[in-house]
């Protein structure tokens, strides 16, 4: 059976998708719970695009620049950005607040994102 990837969204409604139960393939015994995105799903998604074109292009600057028409200052931005949040996930806990709003103020998260990155900690907590 082929499955499709978590949705981060709801088709319905554009909320973040919460995870409350997963089950087994082998013996179908369910786990219920609140579920948070782990490693690199807990990058914006912006960022989780960014880094597909930047390893399908080997991380030749060039090539970035052509396949998302963007400027060398603007994906030297990114992967400063993407540097940044990475020490949380590399780290394997969530962002804390302080670390979000300072994202938010040089520019490497938008509003949006972390909006969605908060409810999903208070959903976890």
């Amino acid at each position: 059976m082929k499955h499709a990837g978590l949705p981060s969204r709801c088709p319905l409604c554009g909320e973040p998708i919460l995870v409350t139960s997963i089950r087994c393939t082998g013996c179908l015994s369910e786990i219920s719970g609140t579920f948070l995105p782990q490693g690199l799903e807990r990058l914006p998604v912006e960022y989780q695009k960014f880094i597909a074109v930047f390893l399908a292009c080997r991380g030749n600057i060039s090539q970035v620049e052509k396949q998302l028409n963007i400027s060398y200052p603007t994906i030297n931005k990114m992967l400063d950005g993407i540097n940044h949040l990475l020490r949380g996930v590399l780290d394997d806990r969530p962002l804390s607040r302080k670390e979000i709003l300072d994202s938010i103020e040089r520019g490497d998260m938008s509003a949006k994102d972390a909006a969605d990155m908060l409810r999903a900690r208070k959903k976890g907590d």
